[in-house]
């Protein structure tokens, strides 16, 4: 029997994201959408008996309803078309913080062959020989607790299968920090035939047969070094293998000691340093150590924009110099003079349906509140 796991697609996700695409979404929410989406092309590829994605389908309670038509698409493809059987569950960020709400993945109960396990309780489903334990994630950390307790495997049948989402108890290595995450006791992931774990973005092993498949797109630095996919289990004789989709590269440059720089000289240091790893298609962070006030005052603004408008997204974090006396904020030095950086901006920015001067006009009321 095979089984592909996936977790954590946070579709919506990337909604900050300055820059749009065609279809009206962020730059990062198309990309966030396309991994998702290629990981359900090579999952109807292998054609495995039994598909599961452990939770946090969606990034928020309430996604765009473009988002859900999206995510419905492509589960009908999966569960319907290609005649997969598949099972989600709600994880942290798409579970209701009231049951009466009810959660997003409720629209697709009536996709054929599709088993959406979203009621903050312990659901079994059988598929053939295969008995399959979904707890997703509930109101609280101790109906969760109550609710895997309730997880007995049933030695009639042939496999027994825990989905779940949330940190495993004990291993901080997998908590995300996250508001109402909840915690997975340990001790009950050796007694299945295999674990489907959701909630940690980075494929890693938990126990014998338990496993985080990660997230199928990076999203955040924390995950810049780990490959994004799906996990296509074997479950006689038992083996794991990961397969990776196309996901945003991302870049932690080495910091930059600003230590008696000129405002210039910084910036032809900071644009070497970014020119280096092509920052074209890549999200790129820069963290420049030593700064003084002085420094900031110095920095063309003209160089940073440019680096910015060339990059696919670039964060550049000045850090006050620990002997800088002055403890007024970076704020309006950050990048030079910010009026002048934003009238560039507006100049080229798109600006259907606003009024490019009175922008300008309550940009600098703004700016001379800051000030």
């Amino acid at each position: 029997m095979k089984v592909c796991h996936f977790a954590d697609s946070h579709l919506g996700a990337g909604s900050g994201f300055p820059r749009k695409g065609k279809t009206g979404l962020t730059l990062r929410q198309e990309d966030i959408i396309n991994s998702f989406t290629e990981a359900v092309d090579k999952i109807i590829a292998i054609k495995p008996d039994l598909c599961i994605h452990a939770g946090d389908i969606f990034d928020s309670v309430r996604p765009l309803n473009s988002i859900m038509a999206l995510a419905g698409e492509q589960l009908h493809r999966l569960a319907t078309l290609a005649g997969i059987p598949t099972i989600v569950i709600s994880g942290n960020h798409d579970a209701p913080k009231q049951p009466h709400v009810g959660a997003a993945i409720d629209v697709y109960r009536q996709i054929e062959n599709l088993h959406v396990v979203s009621r903050g309780r312990l659901e079994t489903i059988t598929i053939g020989e295969v008995l399959i334990h979904a707890v997703p994630h509930c109101l609280t950390g101790q109906i969760l607790q109550e609710e895997i307790a309730r997880c007995r495997p049933d030695v009639s049948m042939k496999y027994n299968i825990l989905v779940a989402h949330g940190v495993a108890a004990g291993m901080p290595e997998f908590a995300m920090a996250d508001l109402g995450e909840q915690e997975i006791p340990i001790a009950c992931l050796n007694e299945f035939d295999y674990v489907a774990l959701g909630h940690f973005h980075n494929y890693s092993k938990v126990a014998r047969r338990a496993y985080y498949s990660g997230s199928t797109e990076r999203l955040s630095q924390a995950e810049r070094d780990t490959a994004k996919g799906f996990l296509e289990i074997d479950m006689e004789p038992f083996s794991v293998r990961f397969h990776e989709v196309h996901s945003r590269q991302m870049v932690s440059i080495q910091a930059i000691d600003a230590t008696g720089k000129r405002g210039d000289q910084l910036a032809e240091i900071i644009k070497e340093k970014i020119e280096q790893v092509n920052s074209s298609d890549k999200i790129v962070r820069v963290k420049v150590e030593g700064v003084t006030e002085e420094t900031l005052k110095t920095l063309p603004s003209d160089v940073i924009a440019e680096l910015k408008q060339k990059s696919f997204s670039l964060d550049i974090n000045f850090q006050k110099a620990e002997n800088n006396e002055s403890n007024d904020s970076f704020g309006r030095t950050a990048i030079g003079r910010l009026d002048k950086a934003f009238f560039e901006f507006l100049e080229t920015a798109d600006l259907k349906g606003l009024d490019r001067e009175k922008l300008k006009t309550e940009a600098l009321k703004y700016l001379e509140m800051e000030e």
